[in-house]
């Protein structure tokens, strides 16, 4: 029963949706096309940025940085396979999740490092994505205190969840 109404409700939405923009009598395909243009002009605006950040993305990954920072980590206690996770859940949300899919694979789901990488994926965004995306979509310019916070906010954020999952399983 549940199933067969959770099934039925997107539908129902779209249907609504359709009968209240025909009854108001409003110029549909016009604002269709407006919102489609906006769409398209917001996308033309943010190619640089995205083009800038898979590239710092590539280089990261590629120069041998993120390997040397995840050996660093590792000598401070934090398990190899943790190590590039925690390096990469900022950057990069497909790098992570395909990190999370080998953590669970080798480790096991139900491992401490499972639930805390879950725990962490959570908890936490790909911080330069989501700057790089929303101050270009915005038109921000002065950015000079946001990546430092943000990076504190991340740090906090990991540490709170390795704390938390170590205490509570």
């Amino acid at each position: 029963m549940v199933e067969k109404i959770s099934a039925s409700i997107v539908p129902a939405v779209i249907a609504l949706c359709g009968v209240i923009i025909l009854l108001s009598k409003k110029p549909l395909f016009d604002s269709f096309i407006g919102g489609a243009k906006k769409g398209c002009d917001t996308a033309v605006k943010l190619f640089p940025t995205l083009c800038t950040l898979f590239c710092a993305v590539s280089m990261f990954s590629s120069c041998g940085i993120a390997d040397a920072l995840a050996g660093v980590l590792t000598r401070l206690g934090i398990p190899d396979g943790m190590a590039a996770f925690l390096l990469m859940r900022p950057i990069s949300g497909a790098a992570s999740t395909a990190m999370l899919a080998d953590i669970f694979a080798g480790k096991g789901a139900d491992s401490p490092a499972g639930i805390a990488a879950s725990v962490i994926m959570a908890s936490s965004d790909t911080l330069f994505y989501v700057i790089a995306v929303y101050t270009a979509a915005a038109g921000i310019k002065k950015t000079r205190c946001m990546i430092p916070a943000a990076g504190v906010a991340m740090v906090v954020t990991v540490a709170a969840a390795l704390l938390i999952c170590k205490l509570w399983f």
